[in-house]
């Protein structure tokens, strides 16, 4: 079966360097979010994971990445 994750954009991430790049939300946290790069820019590749806080990504709606992994929610 197809899994979907959410594909969002990094703003204002590492004073701007990564502003604009495509992300795949790969899990949050109380701190903030990891981030799977989808594209390449200056010294940042595809597929690094890339540690963001809470204001630096933001998820665009109805944009889905499908045959991505998704992460086992914790349960409590």
């Amino acid at each position: 079966m197809k899994q979907t994750s959410l594909v969002g954009t990094i703003r204002g991430a590492f004073e701007g360097a990564l502003d604009g790049m495509p992300a795949r939300l790969l899990r949050t946290g109380k701190v903030g979010d990891t981030v799977e790069l989808l594209a390449s820019k200056d010294a940042f590749q595809q597929g690094d994971h890339v540690h963001l806080s809470v204001t630096e990504f933001e998820v665009d709606k109805g944009t889905k990445h499908e045959d991505a992994p998704r992460q086992r929610q914790r349960q409590a």
